[in-house]
């Protein structure tokens, strides 16, 4: 390397350092210091909570502050689903959050979203109850949606669906009427044949209905709120 190559190499890492120095010294500069945090879309998640998250995770200035740490402080409480955290010019933070939308309470202990997934939260709305073993939220949603569509005519609707450990599904009406729908792809058919055929049925009925067992290939088996007889005993089953 010659003299001349030499000094022009020599100045241009001087020159590089004063640039990383000056750009350092102005990305630190007070007018950089982050004075808001603007939490938006927020509907159960209370103001005590963003503050929370704000002091724990919201630290260094525009330039040096970590969105993913944001992000994932944000992301740990209950009513959260996702995070979008921007930089905004010149000292600023934008937070979006998405809420989870509850649908149903879930083993008695979570919620279930109308995206079908778990979150551990509570609330005091009147919604339906499902039951099932882990990782199984998203078909007993769409056993409960398709239960919900097939009761329509009847006026009814599921309160709540339980599918056990056997794969064998169970639900509960609005009336308190409760329906055993069996474990094979045929459920939702016999569930639909019980629905057309129960209006005629009604009519017939000398007490109230108490609950359905469709597991039967060919029928169906209806248990009625026990009616003394004339002798004195009582009667309640019908098939």
């Amino acid at each position: 390397m010659s003299i001349k190559s030499g000094l022009l190499f020599g100045l241009g890492l001087v020159l590089a350092g004063l640039l990383w120095f000056g750009v350092a010294a102005v990305t630190r500069l007070p007018m950089f210091q982050l004075d808001q945090v603007h939490v938006l879309g927020t509907q159960h998640v209370s103001p005590q909570q963003t503050q929370w998250v704000i002091h724990e995770y919201v630290h260094g200035d525009l330039f040096h502050v970590s969105l993913t740490q944001v992000r994932d402080g944000f992301e740990k409480l209950p009513w959260v689903r996702s995070v979008d955290v921007r930089r905004k010019w010149p000292n600023e933070l934008d937070v979006r959050l998405t809420e989870h939308h509850a649908l149903a309470h879930w083993n008695k202990a979570g919620l279930v979203d109308t995206q079908g997934e778990v979150f551990m939260a509570a609330t005091n709305a009147n919604l339906p109850y499902f039951n099932g073993p882990s990782g199984s939220s998203e078909q007993v949603m769409q056993v409960w949606s398709d239960m919900t569509r097939i009761l329509m005519p009847l006026g009814r609707q599921p309160v709540e669906v339980t599918l056990n450990d056997r794969g064998s599904w169970t639900a509960q009406l609005d009336n308190g009427v409760v329906i055993a729908l069996g474990r094979d792809d045929q459920a939702m058919s016999r569930l639909a044949r019980w629905v057309n055929l129960y209006p005629a049925m009604q009519a017939q009925l000398q007490s109230p209905l108490i609950s359905v067992d469709l597991r039967y290939p060919q029928g169906f088996a209806v248990q009625l709120m026990p009616v003394s007889t004339t002798d004195g005993h009582k009667q309640g089953k019908a098939s």
